[in-house]
């Protein structure tokens, strides 16, 4: 007998249509996977209310979801919206141990559609009973790993793939995140002003810095400075690459050298998602 947990969050998997568009649908998960368990399969079920758009995720609602993971002995399932899915993964393969079996699943498409939804579902299930350990993301039928999952299409079946990442850090599993601070995206672009950067930089607690390539940074010293007034002051300032799957390599580069002193932190390979989710753990400790 296997022993399941479904944390139902919302998102396009069970949403209904509405006059205003679709909405998450009350009980439509559950009632899809009570009539298609395997057998020897019980489910205990926890529903977000109101249910919600993952859209309007929060912090908050990470440390919820890692409580409700931990409070259960067994599988858990958790149904999610793709637009913020990438960010609840990534929070999660964090701070849950890594022994623990656990599977968020989104579609594209709502259940009832004939498209991805019941090929997730099942996917996930059936990973779920295997008892398979670490926190992963059900998708279009595909099983990927939770770290380093992110979005890349607004609209086809196939719009997620998982970048490789590290192992999650040595003491992050257990904790939680602060909820009262402002972590900032910034993109670098050609023609950005020292002013404007340091304005945007001025407005977070911490900052995931997007910038070109495998490390390179304009060779400008205004630039440059505001970078390091920022850090000077004590805001952490993860950096990450504008590319999707590669990662940094701090050095490798003249147009960069100067910058790479000013006080950041590299994320190497590090997708955005999983560099905001570490520069929130570590203003929480």
């Amino acid at each position: 007998m296997t022993n399941l947990r479904l944390i139902d969050t919302g998102g396009t998997i069970g949403m209904v249509p509405s006059e205003q568009g679709l909405v998450p649908g009350e009980g439509v998960v559950e009632a899809y996977l009570r009539a298609n368990l395997p057998e020897g399969v019980t489910l205990d079920v926890v529903t977000f209310d109101p249910l919600i758009d993952s859209a309007n995720i929060m912090p908050s609602d990470w440390n919820r979801l890692a409580d409700l993971v931990e409070a259960y002995d067994g599988p858990v399932l958790i149904t999610h919206g793709t637009d913020t899915l990438g960010y609840t993964a990534a929070a999660l393969s964090q701070v849950i141990a890594p022994e623990r079996s656990v599977v968020l699943c989104a579609a594209m498409q709502p259940l009832g559609q004939k498209a991805d939804a019941e090929d997730s579902l099942r996917v996930a299930m059936g990973h779920l009973v295997t008892g398979a350990a670490g926190v992963t993301v059900a998708v279009n039928g595909a099983i990927l790993a939770g770290a380093g999952v992110t979005k890349t299409d607004s609209h086809a079946p196939q719009a997620f793939i998982s970048v490789p990442q590290a192992a999650a850090r040595v003491g992050d599993q257990g904790k939680r995140f602060r909820e009262d601070v402002d972590i900032g995206v910034l993109t670098l672009a050609p023609g950005l002003s020292a002013k404007a950067l340091a304005a945007q930089l001025g407005c977070f607690d911490a900052v995931v810095l997007r910038i070109y390539g495998a490390g390179t940074f304009p060779e400008r010293a205004d630039l440059v400075q505001a970078v390091a007034d920022a850090t000077a002051r004590g805001m952490p300032i993860r950096v990450v690459s504008q590319c999707l799957t590669g990662g940094l390599a701090p050095g490798l580069y003249a147009a960069g050298a100067q910058f790479w002193q000013s006080g950041c932190t590299s994320g190497g390979t590090e997708t955005v998602e999983l560099a905001l989710v570490r520069l929130s753990l570590d203003l929480a400790h």
